[in-house]
């Protein structure tokens, strides 16, 4: 059985559906290139609410996060943020998330559709085998989350609500009203995402797309974040990856204690996450074989046609023998592409 965002009945008529990690999402409202250029030259609003919301509160919250995140949580300051990821016990990536915090020993973690009941258990067995005394709140359908993204989002969102984030710095939140605003977001733009009650988030994206804001599903925000090179869960990584082969050791404090650091420190890892472009017009998927050379091949993890650049791009785990600037071949259905290993961005911004 399928789960329907709060904001569900606002499109349903009007959007092409997948099913998300057993979400009823849109994948699609009018093509993933118009939507996907709208963000990059304009703007355009995403309905996220699938994704996980967990409320950490406590005297101990912040020495609980400490623990479970890789980032160090404690030294935010109230309305920052932070990228992290949570690991298990051999170093291996559970999920990568933002931390919100809220209050002194009140924060927001937000992570993955695809890892919702594994982080449930996962959050919950680590505070009470660490006696951390934290309560764990998922608002579920209670609460709605969207993502407005592109260079004109910031005046959109005043012109629809009357916020002024200009002043608001990158990954810095402020509470509006009944919800509550961070200058955040997954496709390498400028913008917003917000979160709150349902209907006072309905309200705001009502507003957005009365100012003309294009709707966008899941498809551009997919294509937008591989333009970045930004890597999604269960999908470019799994619990059988460390941040090490991603590149993210600079999202490690190794100050302090958390989950998976003793395997970290006698890891010494073999393939790194790069990019791939191709010469020509075509469009990668994961899964494809990349040949390095005649003895070395990798697969690719994600892959598209990037509407900017009009190439393939692609993300995929090659050994680290394998240097940016190499030329490699892709193979496409049967036919061979040529191609350049690169690090990601695949544009700059």
């Amino acid at each position: 059985m399928v789960v329907r965002t709060p904001l569900y009945p606002v499109y349903a008529d009007r959007a092409r559906f997948i099913d998300f990690y057993g979400w009823e999402m849109p994948v699609w409202f009018s093509s993933i290139e118009r939507e996907h250029l709208a963000v990059r030259r304009n703007a355009g609003v995403f309905d996220i609410s699938h994704m996980k919301r967990t409320y950490v509160r406590g005297k101990r919250a912040a020495d609980y996060l400490d623990y479970l995140c890789g980032a160090k949580p404690s030294a935010l300051k109230k309305g920052r943020l932070a990228y992290t990821h949570v690991l298990n016990e051999r170093g291996g990536i559970i999920d990568d998330g933002i931390v919100f915090r809220l209050a002194e020993d009140e924060f927001l973690f937000v992570t993955n559709a695809c890892t919702t009941q594994r982080m449930s258990s996962w959050m919950a067995e680590v505070a009470a085998r660490g006696g951390f005394e934290v309560e764990l709140e998922d608002r579920g359908s209670r609460e709605a989350m969207i993502a407005l993204q592109g260079p004109t989002s910031l005046s959109v969102l005043k012109e629809a609500t009357g916020l002024d984030m200009a002043s608001v710095r990158r990954f810095e939140c402020v509470p509006y009203s009944r919800i509550l605003v961070s200058r955040s977001g997954y496709t390498g733009e400028d913008g917003v995402e917000i979160v709150g009650p349902s209907q006072d988030v309905l309200e705001v994206f009502e507003g957005l797309l009365g100012k003309g804001v294009e709707p966008c599903g899941l498809g551009s925000r997919d294509t937008l974040r591989l333009e970045m090179g930004y890597p999604l869960a269960c999908v470019d990584f799994n619990e059988e990856t460390n941040p090490y082969e991603m590149d993210a050791q600079r999202f490690l404090d190794f100050t302090k204690k958390f989950i998976g650091r003793e395997a970290l420190e006698n890891l010494k890892p073999t393939r790194l996450l790069k990019g791939v472009l191709t010469d020509d017009r075509v469009v990668l998927r994961g899964g494809y074989t990349v040949e390095c050379s005649a003895d070395v091949r990798a697969k690719l993890t994600s892959g598209t046609l990037s509407p900017v650049l009009g190439k393939g791009i692609g993300l995929g785990f090659f050994p680290i023998s394998v240097e940016a600037g190499s030329r490699v071949n892709v193979e496409v259905r049967g036919k061979t592409y040529s191609a350049t290993i690169v690090k990601p961005p695949f544009i700059k911004k």
